[in-house]
């Protein structure tokens, strides 16, 4: 146990050993539980898989906890976007946080990403994040889930 700030040593690294990301995940996990007296984080995933080969070519990564729905990671190749996928995709992450329980839906995206095709699923900017160039800029967007079950 550390008891004085002077005794840590901080370590940068793009590389953290399982061990370690555990710590922080856990303590952040418990810390939370103390607080909020429960647990409800769950990973979420959509996957797309070639008919052919069965092998997974795109798709959307997240997780629900404490009411929100978030977008981590969504990606689709070339080949398939602009036939609908995309939108049937996003629907049913928000169709699952619904009936997880959560009332509200939250993804970050840059501007060269898809800003435009998530506010035509009717998700909102809540924030621009100006990138300095040649950074892009970063959006976080929000989406109200109407229609949430309450959580039982």
């Amino acid at each position: 146990m550390i008891t004085q700030v002077d005794d840590a040593r901080l370590v940068v690294t793009d590389a953290p050993a399982a061990d370690a990301e555990a710590v922080i995940r856990d303590g952040l996990s418990d810390y939370n539980f103390s607080k909020a007296g429960y647990r409800d984080y769950r990973p979420l995933a959509i996957l797309v898989s070639d008919p052919e080969t069965g092998a997974v070519v795109g798709g959307l990564l997240g997780g629900t906890s404490f009411g929100l729905l978030r977008i981590d990671r969504f990606f689709l190749p070339e080949s398939l976007r602009k036939q609908g996928l995309g939108s049937k995709i996003i629907k049913a992450a928000e169709e699952e946080g619904r009936r997880r329980g959560c009332s509200r839906a939250l993804l970050t995206t840059l501007s060269f990403q898809a800003p435009g095709f998530y506010k035509r699923q009717g998700w909102e900017v809540l924030a621009e994040l100006e990138g300095q160039p040649p950074a892009p800029s970063r959006f976080l967007m929000t989406k109200l889930l109407a229609g949430t079950e309450a959580q039982g």
